[in-house]
């Protein structure tokens, strides 16, 4: 870090694919759904049927937020488009128990997490900032271990600009000592540059497909690390 940087950083982390894996479930799950179907004699090609998860996601995401709840609930409305009636009622059990699998994973943290939030909490002031239903992220920090190494723990709706407007007042953070740390450009890093954040992109290879958008590369606020650990080189 250059001079003016020295000191204690206001660092906000995303959680989902950030700190632990999280879409990859989720693709095991779409993955399981698809094969449900085939077993009970449904015709539609795999890439319909994912496409349809796909378009009603977006729909539900519009009213009920993100989460393995409005996930599930949209697996039922694909389900609904797909299934003759007399079939519904067997497969929705299907779908219960994909849904409570999903509940049931493990919060497995990704390589260096622990070690190097410890260490950077020595020195900077640590907040997370994750989106979804906030009893799900909630439980994922409890089961995670690290909820003691955040000073603030804020789950909103969405992470769109105004978010982070928001939360840059009441946290009350000076945004050019303020990074956003993420896997998805548009909840992580787009939004938080427009705020006034600086950022820091850590690619995941299973980042959901409607978090990808492109990253201005060349903007000087953003650095880009291949893995978590080098965090603690940086900052």
């Amino acid at each position: 870090m250059d001079e003016q940087e020295r000191g204690p950083l206001n660092l906000i982390f995303d959680a989902d694919d950030t700190l632990w894996d999280s879409n990859i479930h989720f693709i095991e799950a779409e993955e399981a759904f698809v094969t449900a179907m085939r077993d009970f004699g449904i015709a539609a090609e795999a890439t319909a049927i994912t496409e349809l998860i796909r378009q009603t996601e977006i729909e539900i995401i519009r009213t009920h937020g993100y989460g393995r709840g409005p996930y599930v609930r949209a697996l039922h409305r694909t389900l609904e488009a797909l299934v003759a009636v007399e079939m519904l009622e067997l497969m929705r059990v299907e779908i219960e128990r994909i849904g409570n699998h999903l509940i049931e994973r493990h919060c497995e943290l990704l390589p260096g997490v622990e070690p190097t939030l410890a260490e950077l909490a020595t020195r900077h002031r640590l907040l997370l900032f994750t989106k979804g239903q906030p009893h799900e992220q909630l439980r994922k920090l409890e089961r995670s271990g690290l909820g003691p190494m955040f000073s603030r723990v804020e789950v909103p709706a969405e992470k769109d600009t105004e978010a982070y407007l928001r939360l840059v007042e009441i946290a009350e953070l000076e945004p050019s000592r303020t990074f956003m740390i993420g896997n998805s450009p548009r909840s992580d890093i787009n939004p938080a540059l427009k705020a006034g954040l600086r950022a820091v992109y850590i690619p995941h290879p299973h980042t959901w497909i409607l978090e990808h958008e492109s990253v201005d590369l060349s903007d000087s606020r953003v650095i880009t690390l291949p893995d978590f650990p080098s965090l603690r080189e940086v900052f």
